[in-house]
Formats: structure tokens, sequence, C-alpha cells
């Protein structure tokens, strides 16, 4: 995350711009203080990817217990690419792009001559997760137009460029990350961006029973715990307070009223954060929590509704045989 400059990288047909310092350092700060002096306290989950909370997530996609990795990218070697892509020119906008280990499964199956139709633009938060996969896809797509945007998407769609046909592609389950609210206003956000005939491909984690959403965030190797713990160590960078991540235990349950797997990081003896932005030290009662992350899951009433309140026609769902995951296609029609 480069709040402070706009650095651009370049690597053959590849690029990368860095929109982050238009939103500037001074609202991330602003944003992560409130948060801290709220009641109950939270950090957004947009501040788990810096460098290392990049690998640590991609490691756990790895995981047997993480699931909507594997089930996702299950579905997406199965889908019917003429019927999302075309063959004429088309911009393929990944939200949130993390990796590029799913738009290669999508990239792979095209043939040289679908790919020189295609120009590639990866949107993310996290400047270097954008840097190892432009350098990565140029290497394995030497024929690929790929320009990659640093970027908090949820804030500046406006970036987005417009001039062609586009499938905005929202993969993982990144839309649960949201509250329900903030949902249904981003999605209609990028039904408003859409112009007729764009494309909007997202994944959605299905309901299904607490245990085995729990282990999916609880891992045997400790990696969600380590992944959950390193936001206080960006926290520590971007406003210069002294967390310790030891003094804090990963904790992830299901919350059956919302429907939800929600993280904490629970304060294991009282804690003094000294931080200059605050006008005293930032204290925490032993057993009190910070709040980092909702997963949200999903029903086919809910895809249908996000649809609906985007002005998107939903004109397939494609689904897991054990209905685990799903990935809705949605068409700009007017």
């Amino acid at each position: 995350m480069d709040y402070s400059t706009k650095d651009a990288v370049e690597c053959g047909s590849a690029s990368i711009v860095n929109r982050l310092p238009e939103i500037g350092l001074r609202k991330a700060v602003s944003e992560i203080i409130d948060g801290l002096l709220a009641c109950p306290k939270r950090i957004s989950c947009k501040y788990f990817y810096d460098t290392e909370g990049s690998k640590l997530f991609t490691e756990i996609t790895r995981l047997p217990e993480y699931y909507p990795a594997r089930t996702e990218k299950e579905i997406l070697r199965k889908l019917p690419l003429i019927h999302l892509i075309g063959s004429s020119d088309i911009d393929i906008t990944e939200l949130g792009s993390g990796d590029h280990a799913k738009i290669t499964i999508i990239l792979d199956r095209l043939s040289s001559e679908q790919l020189s139709h295609i120009r590639y633009l990866p949107v993310d938060i996290s400047h270097s997760a954008l840097e190892t996969s432009i350098r990565a896809l140029a290497e394995r797509f030497p024929g690929l137009s790929v320009q990659g945007i640093a970027a908090d998407y949820y804030h500046q769609m406006h970036l987005i460029p417009g001039e062609r046909k586009k499938l905005f592609c929202f993969l993982g389950s990144t839309i649960g990350n949201l509250d329900r609210d903030e949902a249904m206003n981003f999605i209609r956000n990028i039904g408003d961006t859409m112009l007729p005939g764009d494309g909007f491909l997202i994944g959605f984690d299905r309901v299904k029973t607490a245990a085995l959403l729990e282990i999916a965030y609880n891992d045997r190797q400790g990696l969600t715990a380590r992944f959950n713990k390193n936001i206080l160590c960006v926290v520590n960078r971007l406003i210069k307070s002294d967390f310790d991540p030891e003094d804090f235990e990963h904790r992830a349950f299901y919350n059956r009223e919302q429907r939800r797997i929600e993280m904490h990081l629970e304060a294991q003896r009282a804690v003094h954060v000294n931080c200059p932005s605050t006008a005293k030290p930032l204290d925490l009662q032993k057993g009190e929590t910070i709040h980092t992350e909702n997963s949200h899951k999903f029903d086919v009433k809910d895809i249908h509704a996000v649809g609906e309140h985007a002005g998107l026609f939903l004109d397939r769902i494609f689904s897991d045989k054990n209905e685990w995951f799903s990935l809705a296609y949605y068409k700009k029609t007017s």
C-alpha cells in the first residue's frame, strides 16, 4: 500500500499506475483512527494486504480447509468463456485482483487470437501484489495487454477506463467482506458504471454449516491467525502506533443471525498502545476485541436481489455440485 508516490512500473506490454495517492495517507490514517476509537473497535479488512498480508493470503487459499478458493477455481475451469467474453475487443477488469491465479485459469483457456482482443485491468490496493502479477502475466502471455491500477476500488471506480466493452470480475468471496448496505451500494455503483452489453462476474460464498465455515477460518497451521495479526503491523506503519501482535489472539466464528463469519483480534492482557495521531494512548482491556473482517454468506435469493438492486439482468449462476460457492454472471441490458 503506497499512498505517498505515483510511481509506475513497466514490464513489456504490462504496466501499473498508482492511484492511491489520490486518496491520500491522511484519509487512510483518519479511517483507521476512527475505527480504533469506536466501540467496539474495528479495522477495515482492506488493510490486510501489504506485501506480507498478500503473501499469507495466497498461502491460505492453498490450504485444504479453505474450500472457497479451490471450489471457485473448479467453477472457473468450466465457464463458457465465449458467452462471457465474446470475440470482439474487451477489457477484463478484475477488482481486488490479488495474485494472478484465477485470471490465469481464464486466460489459459483462450487462443492467441482471443488474447489479442483483451486488455486486462487488475485493480488492487496492494502495489506489491500487482507488480508480482503483471510480471508473471507478461512472461506467460506475451501478447496480452495488462494495465494494473493500484487503487481502492470501493472509492475510485471512476478511474476505470470506459471506452471499450467491459467484463468486470469480482472474484473470491470479497463481496461478503462488505456490510449488506455497503455491498448493495457498491454493486449499484458497478451497475451505473456499466454500459449496455457489459458483463459482471461475481463470486458468492454460499450459506452452509457453521462447522464447515469455522474450520476454513481457523486452520491448523495458524496461517489465518498470522494473517489476522499482520493487520496490526500495517496499522503501525500507517498511523505510527506500537501495537504488539503477540498481545492478541485470532478469533473467528460464525454469526448465525447475520449469516457471516466474523474475525476479531482479542487482547490477551490489558494493552496500552501509543499513537501520535490520537490525543491519548489507545487502551484495551483483557478480552476486548478489534473487529477486522466479516465474510457474509449468500443464498440464491440474495444473488437475485444483488442484480435487481444494480439494475442488472442475472444471466446465469454457475455453482459446484455441493453449492458451496457460486459465480453469478450479470449483464447490462439497457
